[in-house]
């Protein structure tokens, strides 16, 4: 042990360099764990033993989860699979680590009973997760299930449901989350519709008797027993039908409900969720977070106006894309000194709408840092004659913004007006440009305009035209004479590649930007692998040669 003394000491950024060479290990399992292997046991052991760095980048990403499997084989016999009973050479089981449980459970087992009769066998027996405070649900079921009597179903599934869950909270007894959803996204219909609402249903009772705070998160068809869901904090739903549920749901949870996500594939009528069904205003006032996301338009244009009601003053966040327009400040009344996340899509009306309130002036939301703008269609609204009163408009809100998000730049050829407006924010250090393939030169405007800027977000890009008396030879050489050092807190170009390849120009502008920032910490990381294998010979090559060793240091970051 006294040999491994020198790993107590390991700086942070090898720590995570290492953990990060293991997380892209192919032994590292579907479900987060290390593969059982003694060439990872040999590995982890003195390093969880001694480097306190390690365990604690190392535990959230491997011993927080446990996973059960409980699933009715072919043959009739019931079986428990328990993923994660390795030790791993610590001398406990890493089940006691765990924060998060997912229940992978065939329907037809909790219907049988014998669920329970598998949670009392051993190594179960007596199996605890202390710290474990959310549970999910992932439901497996079989068509087949359809053809039983639903009366007798519905009256077995009552009865073994409740056993079954309060079993599991003797083995869980902290837990203050349940989450439902099928297990995996192949067959996510095929989910009985009475037996998933029953189940679900009984877990939600279950939960409020546990604690207040639960979430829901469905991405099936089914019609949920409201009557005994009360007090959650957190609803997500997914879902492709009609969102009836979901938000009478919120209007029944309205006093508890913290963060609310609905996101369709068919229209949201919000109006359900500030009125009731006697017209009374319904308020959320511990609503922190509200995201609303529909991708088809109403079959009718729908104008909502909700005159006098205040439903969210505790809003922190608020993701509104939806595909109707409303024709008040509604949503954002009452909430201004707390806003401080705003993503939204605009139409004309929208726009008039917050131009006509006066919603957002100077001063008037102080604490918003995070604002993102779409466009319906992604067409610039008539409301804007050019490019750069649109980019004023969308500046305008939050001005105060460290994180943006700009999507009204249809082209590089257009950018100019953004770098002018731009240049009045100094205070971003995060910018997206979601729709915009920049010139190398673009970017490096950008980067000069913005003196605190440290992640710039964008399509993929092109070198433009070389200044006179440049080649692709001299270029890094031009670069080193002409603009650095720049942007001293500037770390990293982000770029969106959907294309297979082959990134030439893309690796070349990534090298020659990383040589004139002093600080670029990554060498534009979460791209994959071609990309980087693609870097690392282009680095090897006459253009770059002479600096070969700076940029594979950078090379080495790519958390």
């Amino acid at each position: 042990m006294h040999s491994l003394s020198p790993l107590q000491i390991l700086p942070l950024h090898v720590t995570q360099r290492t953990v990060h060479h293991i997380v892209e290990s192919s032994r590292v399992t579907s479900s987060g764990i290390i593969a059982n292997s003694k060439e990872y046991r040999t590995l982890l052991r003195p390093l969880l033993w001694v480097c306190s760095n390690f365990r604690a980048i190392a535990y959230p990403l491997y011993f927080c989860h446990a996973r059960l499997e409980l699933a009715s084989a072919c043959n009739g016999a019931s079986d428990m699979k328990y993923l994660q009973l390795d030790s791993l050479g610590l001398g406990y089981p890493t089940h006691h680590l765990a924060k998060e449980i997912v229940i992978d459970v065939d329907e037809r087992t909790v219907y049988s009973g014998k669920a329970l009769d598998i949670l009392s066998q051993k190594p179960y027996n007596g199996c605890a997760f202390p710290r474990a405070r959310t549970l999910t649900f992932a439901i497996v079921s079989d068509d087949d299930d359809e053809d039983e009597d639903d009366t007798t179903s519905l009256a077995v599934a009552a009865v073994n449901i409740n056993a079954f869950v309060q079993r599991v909270k003797r083995m869980a007894p902290v837990v203050t989350k349940i989450g439902v959803r099928p297990s995996g996204f192949a067959r996510p219909y095929y989910i009985t519709g009475h037996h998933f609402s029953s189940l679900v249903s009984q877990l939600f009772q279950l939960a409020s008797s546990i604690d207040y705070h639960s979430f829901f998160d469905s991405h099936v068809p089914v019609e949920l027993q409201l009557d005994g869901i009360r007090n959650l904090s957190h609803i997500r739903y997914t879902f492709e039908f009609s969102v009836d549920q979901p938000i009478q749901l919120a209007r029944l949870n309205a006093l508890t409900l913290q963060s609310l996500t609905i996101e369709s594939e068919t229209d949201i009528d919000v109006s359900g969720l500030i009125r009731d069904t006697d017209g009374n205003y319904v308020t959320y006032p511990c609503l922190f977070s509200l995201k609303l996301w529909d991708q088809v338009a109403p079959a009718a244009p729908r104008r909502l106006a909700f005159r006098g009601a205040v439903p969210f003053p505790s809003l922190r966040t608020l993701r509104m894309w939806l595909s109707h327009s409303f024709e008040d400040d509604t949503f954002f009344k009452g909430n201004a000194m707390t806003l401080e996340c705003l993503d939204i899509r605009l139409s004309d009306s929208i726009i008039n709408v917050l131009c006509r309130h006066k919603v957002f002036t100077p001063g008037s939301h102080p604490s918003l840092r995070h604002v993102g703008v779409e466009f319906l269609d992604g067409i610039q609204p008539d409301s804007f004659a050019t490019i750069a009163d649109a980019i004023e408009f969308e500046l305008s809100i939050g001005p105060g913004a460290t994180v943006r998000d700009i999507a009204s730049i249809p082209s590089s050829n257009e950018i100019a007006p953004v770098i002018s407006s731009l240049g009045n924010y100094t205070c971003i250090q995060v910018l997206t440009l979601r729709h915009l393939s920049p010139e190398l030169w673009d970017v490096i405007a950008l980067i000069k305009s913005l003196p605190v800027l440290s992640d710039l977000h964008t399509m993929s890009p092109s070198i433009g035209a070389m200044p006179a008396g440049t080649t692709l030879d001299n270029l890094p050489s031009f670069m080193l004479s002409t603009f650095a050092p720049m942007g001293e807190r500037f770390r990293c170009w982000h770029l969106s590649i959907y294309s297979g390849g082959p990134f030439i120009v893309e690796v070349q502008c990534v090298l020659l930007l990383a040589l004139v920032c002093p600080n670029y910490a990554a060498a534009a990381p979460g791209l994959h692998k071609p990309f980087m294998e693609l870097m690392e010979k282009t680095i090897a090559l006459d253009m770059f040669k002479q600096y070969a060793p700076w940029l594979r240091h950078l090379l080495s970051y790519r958390l």
